[in-house]
């Protein structure tokens, strides 16, 4: 049998495989092509059966590979193929690595989340909405870079449902922003007495609170909620925070004085009164650091005959140095370079 029948048994002259390579003669072509190069003579296979296959001493620089060539001389495309397919494993696209809850509760350059934007502008259906995906309480108080949670922006705002809200929904009232004050020292500081109501009202949805611990609470000036309002005079809040449980004989971290020094030493009538016939438990004769009264303060303002008469008799009527020297206005200075640092010392 000639060679060009044994080629015709297997594939035709004018048909190739569907492998991307020329089968059978090509394959015996291209052996005896790079065979006549390294021979000046070409030799011919020595039986029928080594023509469909390529010696392997055969260098080839055509970059085909001969192991290649040899396999593939082999193959009948009538057989099928025994060898599986390798399985190609499609990943899925990995989503975003921050969930998109996260995304509403992201911080921007100033600090300020979605839901402190929402307080501080009134938004109620936007707060309500964020406080309802919110996934963790804690998330209602991050502050920002002043120190304020949406709670002490809401409270600045003068937003009173805004802040039910997110009491309601367990903001914390004991967070210091980045001069000391809670929500609560902004709302008295502010007379703001909607606020305040909302801040400290009972929520039935939540086990009765102590408040006694942050009414007390004090700010970088070491002055707690009531000595905030008896410095500006604010009686009615005065009259809330001792409501809900304030201590009216706290006394302040600068100077020790409590909240009837202040009174007495604004020569605030009114105040000193309310003090002193409505309050139970009110020490007359508390000493600040310095060892004086609030009488004594009180000889110092305007109305000191009224104050004299409503605080009493003073065991010691003299004008002392103490008296003369006035440590508040020393310590009041003190404290504003100290702030001025931006580095607020926790005196509470």
């Amino acid at each position: 049998m000639s060679a060009k029948k044994v080629f015709d048994t297997k594939v035709l002259d004018d048909e190739n495989s569907d492998s991307g390579f020329l089968s059978g003669p090509i394959s015996e072509q291209l052996s005896e092509d790079f065979d006549s190069r390294e021979h000046t003579e070409p030799t011919e296979p020595t039986n029928k059966s080594d023509k469909n296959t390529i010696s392997e001493n055969t260098d080839l620089d055509s970059g085909l590979d001969l192991c290649l060539s040899e396999c593939l001389s082999n193959v009948n495309l009538g057989d099928t193929p025994t060898a599986q397919a390798p399985i190609i494993v499609i990943e899925p696209e990995r989503t975003q690595d921050i969930p998109p809850l996260a995304i509403l509760f992201q911080q921007d350059d100033d600090g300020d989340t979605q839901l402190h934007i929402a307080a501080v502008h009134g938004c109620e259906k936007s707060v309500g909405t964020l406080i309802r995906v919110c996934p963790e309480t804690a998330w209602l108080d991050v502050p920002n870079n002043y120190g304020h949670t949406p709670l002490h922006l809401a409270v600045l705002s003068g937003h009173a449902v805004v802040t039910r809200m997110l009491v309601r929904a367990g903001a914390s009232l004991g967070i210091r922003d980045r001069t000391g004050g809670t929500p609560l020292h902004i709302a008295v500081e502010r007379n703001n007495l909607e606020c305040l109501q909302a801040l400290l009202a009972r929520v039935p949805e939540h086990p009765p609170r102590k408040l006694a611990t942050v009414l007390d609470q004090k700010n970088y000036r070491g002055q707690a909620c009531v000595h905030v309002a008896a410095i500006s005079g604010h009686l009615e809040t005065l009259q809330m925070l001792l409501y809900y449980g304030a201590d009216i004989n706290v006394t302040e971290n600068l100077a020790g004085r409590t909240a009837l020094h202040m009174a007495a030493q604004r020569g605030d009538v009114r105040l000193v009164k309310h003090l002193l016939e409505r309050c139970r438990g009110v020490t007359r004769d508390a000493l600040d650091y310095a060892g004086r009264t609030p009488r004594k303060l009180a000889k110092r303002s305007g109305a000191a005959r009224m104050l004299a008469n409503l605080l009493g008799d003073d065991d010691d009527d003299s004008d002392t140095d103490d008296d003369i020297y006035d440590s508040d206005g020393e310590v009041e200075s003190l404290f504003e370079k100290l702030r001025l640092t931006q580095n607020p010392i926790n005196v509470a």
